[in-house]
């Protein structure tokens, strides 16, 4: 049997990515899934290759969504057993360059837009969690930045660090609902935010503006020389620490972050 056959599972910025292959990970093992992606197109592409999943596009920085992206899981579902916290995007510079309007984006998605999205499946848990004995997952995705700290990424730590926070509190009040509260916190994975570039960052365009994302190849070297397999992650390695934490084998564990860093240190 599939370890995860019947469950119902959530995963935000699941078009591309880590999301994506979050998603297909979580079908395979039985679950149906729930694709929830800033980009529709995305979020349908995603989808549509995977057996039972069902796509929500939605700005989770926008308080609305939330609410309405739980309400539509239960609608399509009928319960909600996994919510994978993973919208996320990088906007770096340094302290004396960073403007209001970086700091607050940062803080909005990794961390407020979290709370959000808990806050919503909160109050179906309440009515709901204790109608049956199996423990409920959530996996919320921080970084090591948010535990270490990094030049020039204040603002994308401080929203890190807040998803740390998130999660050791929740794990204490939601213990009474059966439900397991985790956090993955990634080192370097290869995906588009760290794409290797020559001389200038690359540009992703979020909410119609560019955002420069990226590393330099010396930066890629870095990443690779600071892991003893001597390698940067890939999204298949992301997407199985987060698999880990869904898991029935996972039930005991609660309040806890997996440093899923390839066994780099800092």
């Amino acid at each position: 049997m599939q370890p995860l056959q019947g469950k119902f599972a959530l995963i935000t910025g699941a078009g591309r990515g880590i999301g994506a292959e979050t998603a297909a990970k979580l079908t395979a093992a039985g679950a149906r899934v729930l694709v929830n992606d800033l980009d529709e197109d995305a979020a349908q592409e995603t989808a549509q290759q995977l057996d039972g999943a069902v796509a929500i596009a939605g700005d989770l920085t926008v308080p609305s969504v939330a609410d309405d992206l739980i309400d539509a899981a239960i609608e399509q579902f009928g319960g909600l057993d996994i919510v994978v916290n993973n919208a996320g995007y990088i906007w770096h510079s340094a302290i004396h360059n960073m403007t209001d309007e970086q700091w607050d984006a940062m803080i909005d998605i990794h961390a407020s837009a979290q709370f959000r999205v808990l806050r919503a499946y909160g109050r179906w848990l309440r009515d709901n969690a204790n109608r049956d004995s199996h423990v409920r997952k959530v996996v919320n995705i921080s970084s090591t930045m948010g535990i270490y700290g990094g030049a020039t990424q204040l603002a994308y730590s401080a929203g890190k660090a807040a998803v740390v926070g998130i999660t050791k509190s929740l794990a204490k009040e939601w213990g009474r609902f059966n439900v397991g509260v985790n956090a993955v916190a990634f080192g370097a994975i290869d995906t588009r935010l760290t794409s290797p570039y020559e001389k200038e960052p690359n540009i992703s365009i979020v909410k119609g503006q560019p955002r420069k994302v990226g590393l330099s190849h010396e930066q890629i070297a870095g990443a690779k020389q600071a892991s003893p397999f001597n390698r940067m992650g890939t999204t298949e390695d992301a997407a199985n620490a987060i698999y880990l934490m869904c898991l029935p084998e996972s039930d005991w564990i609660t309040g806890q972050v997996l440093m899923a860093t390839g066994g780099a240190q800092s």
